[in-house]
């Protein structure tokens, strides 16, 4: 002869309570700072925060994690505004970029080891001339082969040929917004 013993029956009961409630007030996506990242130079961020950079002949590489908050913005100058006539992109202009390109991406490294979901999103302002257009492409092809080497992949490419763009870009958000300077 068997028994059967049933097995124990966990009740929980709930008890609503009043709670406090939220505060609307504020906006709850607002950052907590902005930093300015100059023509030649990147920011790195571990927090919250939006980095700006005012596009004129130059290029903005905006990096960051998919899962963690750490990102950066590069600013590269893609030609003294003014002279973009010469399409080519001579060896000590791609020697410079890649070096900080390099630097940029060992630092990311270092300052977030974790982070497996890199991706990268492009904006550009350039002048409304083909050698400018010219010049850009060739840039934009040897930095799509540098970040895919490095495990960051290219989500998208803006360009725009207004006088000056403003970039923003939020990392922890993997946000970036572009606003036109008149």
């Amino acid at each position: 002869m068997h028994c059967i013993v049933p097995e124990a029956i966990i009740v929980t009961q709930l008890t609503l309570s009043a709670a406090a409630p939220c505060d609307t007030s504020t906006d709850m996506n607002e950052p907590v700072g902005e930093q300015n990242v100059r023509a030649d130079d990147y920011l790195i961020v571990t927090q919250d925060e939006v980095l700006c950079a005012q596009l004129h002949s130059s290029l903005a590489v905006c990096c960051y994690d998919a899962v963690e908050e750490t990102g950066a913005l590069l600013h590269m100058r893609l030609a003294v505004p003014g002279g973009a006539r010469d399409p080519n992109l001579t060896d000590v202009t791609l020697s410079n970029d890649l070096a900080m390109l390099d630097r940029l991406l060992r630092s990311l490294q270092a300052v977030c080891p974790r982070a497996q979901h890199w991706q990268a999103k492009l904006i550009a302002q350039l002048e409304d001339v083909p050698t400018a257009r010219q010049r850009f492409d060739g840039l934009q092809v040897f930095l799509n082969a540098f970040l895919h080497d490095g495990g960051i992949a290219l989500i998208s490419t803006e360009v725009h040929v207004e006088p000056q763009v403003q970039v923003r870009f939020r990392p922890a958000m993997g946000q970036v917004h572009t606003l036109i300077v008149r």
